[in-house]
């Protein structure tokens, strides 16, 4: 039996999460003769904010091996609004934020009330989120998945969880994520995951403190690769390569900003007059009753930095009109320019927020990492920019499962697959 290092196995395993079902067999324990045979399995691992030129840079030397031997995407185009729920959720449903609901980080509902970032019961809601993420769709049609850290993953989506999932804990290291990914990789095939998704967050957390070309930045970029390499090793040590189809995504890229690019909201608008849920770069602005047409017309021109629209003003290539938690008014910030309510709370200075994501999808500072590689894909192919709706449809067909009715199409990403 050939074993992953044991030495770096047992390190990893002593930071291992202790959740209900994750830990229930590690690597040493897979039956090796099994590993090769069986039906493919697809890890998608997003990291929060890895700009698709992050590829280059040379902290990204696993990626880079992984494009080798696989498909790169020029970059992947995030949806609009280029910000993290919205995103990481379309790449598992397929659908445009504004088809999906999930609008933005941080928005109200008139039945559901308020939801935002981080451990709060609307977070764990499945009424909130719209469509079908693989993990039902697999889980609907016999497959299991597991999910470490997944927006949407730890709500009953149509009365559905992962099989394994995890209550998001920033605190946990990439070690522990690594390891539970081998762990599940590692059980017999007939109780194994098909589908496995874990998230880092690296890349996100240093972009926006210190800036995306900050040398605190390029050791995220190195850190976060590692751990794409050791899932890598994990999987040829497991003798799991012919099966296992690996996909790096990001939910975005990401801008540097100046501490003197400031859009003072409140030096246009009475404060009074408004509700923002969403701030920046950009503004989901509900007016107070009867203040629509003031609000528009005070924010309308008034800043050469600032694109106003009402929501049915929105351009039609956006997708963005339709879903009712759309605020009325939205104000979208120039790339590298930071929306403020006023100049006195700014937190645009070093060591503060130095970097940012959220601008028009289609800047290339917006674009996202893809790339992949396994048994499913072709070999050394470089591809042209792509939308992220795509890859549902790509993962879904890969596993053998029908998939869900989705704003993506197979047809955009056949290229990269091989023949069979």
């Amino acid at each position: 039996m050939r074993f992953i290092r044991l030495a770096a196995l047992v390190a990893l395993a002593a930071c291992a999460p202790r959740t209900p079902a994750a830990n229930v067999a590690t690597a040493r324990t897979a039956a090796p003769a099994a590993a090769s045979a069986g039906p493919p399995v697809v890890i998608l691992i997003s990291i929060d904010g890895f700009r698709a030129d992050y590829v280059d840079r040379p902290g990204a030397v696993h990626l880079r091996a992984l494009a080798a031997r696989g498909v790169r995407a020029d970059r992947m185009i995030p949806s609009f609004p280029a910000i993290t729920f919205p995103n990481q959720y379309t790449l598992v449903t397929g659908l445009y934020p504004g088809h999906h609901g999930i609008v933005v980080n941080n928005m109200s509902d008139s039945v559901l009330g308020r939801f935002s970032l981080g451990d709060n019961p609307a977070v764990r809601d499945g009424r909130w989120w719209g469509g079908e993420p693989i993990w039902v769709t697999a889980e609907q049609q016999g497959q299991r998945s597991a999910m470490f850290f997944w927006p949407g993953s730890e709500a009953a989506i149509k009365g559905v969880r992962p099989h394994w999932y995890n209550k998001y804990d920033g605190s946990i290291p990439n070690s522990a994520r690594v390891t539970q990914v081998l762990n599940w990789l590692s059980l017999p095939v007939d109780s194994a995951p098909r589908f496995i998704g874990v998230y880092f967050s690296d890349t996100d957390d240093m972009g926006h403190k210190f800036g995306p070309d900050s040398p605190e930045n390029a050791a995220a970029i190195a850190h976060a690769d590692s751990a794409v390499g050791a899932i890598l090793q994990g999987i040829d040590s497991l003798r799991l390569s012919q099966r296992v189809n690996v996909i790096v995504v990001a939910d975005h890229g990401m801008t540097e900003l100046a501490p003197e690019r400031l859009i003072p909201l409140d030096e246009y608008v009475s404060p009074d007059s408004v509700t923002i849920l969403e701030l920046n770069p950009m503004a989901a602005i509900f007016p107070k009753p009867g203040a629509e047409s003031y609000v528009y017309n005070a924010l309308k021109g008034r800043d050469p930095h600032l694109t106003v629209y009402k929501k049915g003003e929105l351009p039609a290539r956006l997708q963005y009109r339709d879903h009712p938690r759309v605020a009325p008014i939205l104000a979208l910030a120039d790339a590298g320019w930071t929306i403020v309510r006023t100049r006195a709370s700014s937190r645009v200075k070093p060591g503060s927020l130095m970097g940012m994501h959220g601008y028009d999808n289609e800047l290339a500072s917006m674009g996202a990492v893809f790339v992949a590689g396994g048994p499913a894909f072709q070999q050394g192919l470089r591809v042209g920019p792509f939308a992220n709706i795509h890859v549902y449809s790509l993962m879904t067909h890969i596993l053998g499962l029908r998939a869900a009715p989705n704003d993506g199409s197979l047809s955009a990403v056949q290229d990269m697959l091989r023949s069979r």
